[in-house]
């Protein structure tokens, strides 16, 4: 949201805190080509909390998976996200759209916790509000360090970052994109130390909100009941399989961890229907790469009492021309889908 050129081409790269992706979408006739995708896990103390903490690491691992593949575009989408990056949706007396951008830091200052001039500002106007002569906004902050290693670790390997975007809104362009309803759904996105949900009617956010957890929570919560390295514990947290630690142990401990978390995401949508009685939430899409723990969709349905089910990022989309295998493309679909609303997007858009 931040940047953006007039070369209109460009890859979908999604920086992770476990992996990186990317992915080149082709449009041809109205219908979109996944030419390309392609993923590589990379050491965790590179991204922590949505902040670069290695960029010459990540660089290197950037140009790796990018060569691997043979991608010459250089220029990428890319989205940040974590505790540095705030988006609000507020409530405003109408104005113009270049009213509001000279307005943009004074009203900033009274929703956004960090130093106005460490930030980054975007916003975009949804619509009218509820209230006479208002307009509902979307602001948006990302403190300026963030963005400048990001800029920094892609500038290093010949890289150039056509659109910064937001992990919450690249997830609900690839969900509206693929599904064309005008239902009002949650979308929660659960990534290592954070969890965000998106609860949208057709094109238009209703509400955001970002949580404290995440899936890094059950491999601590897996390390805490038996001594063994954060590898071992991610491997145990996927598979459920390991010497370390008996079947029944680790139902114990998921199903602990999977219920606080399911308690948290319980009280945010509470909270959104008491606020909103003429809004029937009608599914919860899940996405992340800890969203297909085993279980977890069965649980969240039985719990919230809406049909929860994996986020398809690659629904409306021919790709014959990826080369990837279908088993392979139903196991990544819910780790894809910031990548690939990234790689939707082209320079120059809103």
């Amino acid at each position: 949201m931040f940047f953006r050129k007039k070369h209109n081409q460009l890859i979908g790269l999604d920086i992770g805190s476990h992996t990186i992706k990317y992915c080149e979408l082709i449009e041809k006739k109205r219908i979109w080509v996944l030419k390309g995708f392609g993923m590589k896990t990379i050491p965790r103390d590179v991204i922590q909390e949505g902040m670069v903490r290695d960029p010459e690491v990540l660089a290197k691992e950037i140009e790796f998976l990018l060569n691997r593949h043979s991608v010459t575009e250089k220029n990428v989408a890319i989205s940040v996200s974590g505790f540095s990056v705030i988006v609000k949706r507020i409530n405003m007396p109408q104005m113009t759209d270049a009213e509001l951008r000279s307005r943009i830091n004074y009203e900033a200052e009274q929703y956004i916790p960090f130093d106005i001039n460490d930030v980054n500002l975007d916003f975009q106007i949804l619509g009218d509000g509820s209230k006479p002569n208002t307009m509902n906004v979307v602001l948006v902050a990302a403190k300026k360090d963030l963005v400048i290693d990001f800029i920094s670790a892609l500038s290093a390997v010949g890289l150039n970052a056509a659109v910064i975007d937001v992990d919450c809104f690249t997830l609900q362009n690839i969900y509206t994109h693929n599904y064309k309803s005008e239902e009002t759904v949650a979308l929660i996105d659960i990534g290592a130390s954070k969890t965000n949900i998106n609860i949208i009617e057709g094109k238009q956010s209703l509400q955001l909100k970002d949580l404290s957890i995440g899936g890094d929570t059950l491999t601590q919560d897996i390390r805490n009941r038996i001594d063994c390295s954060y590898e071992d514990a991610e491997e145990i947290k996927y598979s459920g399989k390991s010497d370390l630690m008996s079947q029944s142990e680790f139902r114990d401990v998921k199903s602990s961890t999977i219920q606080y978390w399911i308690s948290e995401l319980k009280r945010t949508i509470d909270s959104f229907i008491s606020a909103n009685p003429d809004k029937m939430i009608s599914k919860v899409f899940l996405s992340g790469g800890s969203s297909h723990i085993s279980g977890f969709y069965q649980s969240m349905t039985e719990e919230l009492k809406i049909p929860a089910e994996p986020l398809n990022p690659f629904q409306m989309f021919d790709m014959s021309s990826s080369g990837l295998e279908p088993e392979f493309i139903t196991k990544i679909a819910p780790q894809a889908c910031v990548c690939m609303g990234l790689g939707i997007r082209r320079a120059g858009d809103k």
